[in-house]
């Protein structure tokens, strides 16, 4: 099986059609077509369910993918390791983190590391943190970047930052009447003496309220539920969207409340921003950690990205892009 093979059927899988993933693949979609006819023809077995739209991996197909994405792994791996012989001077680095991690925080470090090491590859996946794990289970990335919780008998977990959750609330909701006075972006990209001093409110003074949430990511449904339900109460959720950035619009258009974390203040670049009030240590804390597979082989350029990127938080530099 040639890389090509492996990469051409694993393309049709995701995409789950044929036309999609020659416009990915930069092939014509007849040639494309032709070679997964020919490919299931060496194999002598069907690979695709063609006779359902979209087309689906038969169980045959299930097999090929899964054994394709650990070959290429494994390859992957091979090439990292002869690179080291050359040091610092070729190779890649592979980084999964949510696309809102990707755009807001990794940038900076991204943009570091290319200067330092000018002949070394960052190849960036953005997914959210159970399609990263799954990654890293599999080799397809060196390390994730983001929060929630991961199997620390099978990964490495260093913690890089820590991440505080902010109940937002869009200044034109009659709940604000019954708040404390408010924290502004401002007091907390700033650390101003009102953010030092402001105390926390009870989640559980606004359970009557309606709540916005996103349907994956970090900070999804699941982390609004569980903040609720120590509160003693089950969320009202009106509107579940897409991403944290959505959930953010939403909020200052008055159409519910909802948590957000203070990366999304610092690093948003957003003119406009609700009411913020700070909650429970308990509830409001988590780190922004840096995961790999235990036992990995970790090559030199992704040990130097890691390092480069630890020094970056160090110095405080994700804290003065955003501000």
């Amino acid at each position: 099986m040639t890389t090509q093979q492996l990469t051409y059927v694993i393309a049709v899988a995701e995409c789950k059609s044929i036309s999609k993933a020659a416009e990915k693949l930069y092939v014509t979609q007849p040639s494309l077509s032709q070679f997964i006819h020919s490919l299931e023809k060496q194999l002598n077995v069907k690979l695709f369910d063609r006779s359902v739209t979209p087309i689906c991996l038969t169980e045959a197909g299930k097999l090929y993918v899964e054994w394709a994405k650990k070959l290429l792994a494994m390859e992957e791996s091979m090439n990292n390791a002869i690179s080291d012989l050359m040091g610092l001077e070729a190779g890649s680095v592979r980084i999964g983190a949510s696309s809102f991690r990707v755009r807001c925080l990794l940038a900076q470090s991204i943009a570091a590391f290319h200067a330092k090491y000018p002949g070394i590859h960052l190849i960036i996946h953005e997914a959210d943190m159970r399609q990263l794990s799954d990654m890293l289970t599999a080799g397809e990335i060196d390390f994730a970047i983001g929060s929630g919780g991961f199997d620390e008998q099978q990964f490495h977990v260093e913690a890089l930052a820590e991440e505080r959750l902010y109940l937002a609330v869009s200044p034109s909701h009659p709940v604000t009447a019954a708040l404390p006075e408010p924290l502004s972006a401002d007091d907390i990209i700033h650390a101003t003496p009102k953010f030092l001093r402001q105390p926390p409110v009870d989640l559980a003074s606004v359970k009557d309220e309606s709540f916005v949430a996103a349907n994956a990511g970090e900070y999804d449904r699941e982390v609004l539920n569980h903040a609720c339900r120590q509160c003693g109460f089950t969320p009202n959720i009106e509107y579940s969207v897409q991403t944290i950035e959505t959930v953010f619009s939403f909020v200052c258009a008055n159409m519910g409340l909802a948590l957000l974390p203070d990366s999304l203040i610092y690093y948003g670049n957003f003119r406009e921003h609700p009411n913020y009030y700070p909650l429970p240590e308990e509830l409001a804390l988590s780190n922004i950690a840096l995961i790999s597979r235990k036992k990995a082989f970790l090559s030199k350029a992704a040990s130097a990205y890691a390092l480069l990127l630890k020094q970056l938080v160090d110095v405080g530099t994700w804290r003065m892009c955003g501000s």
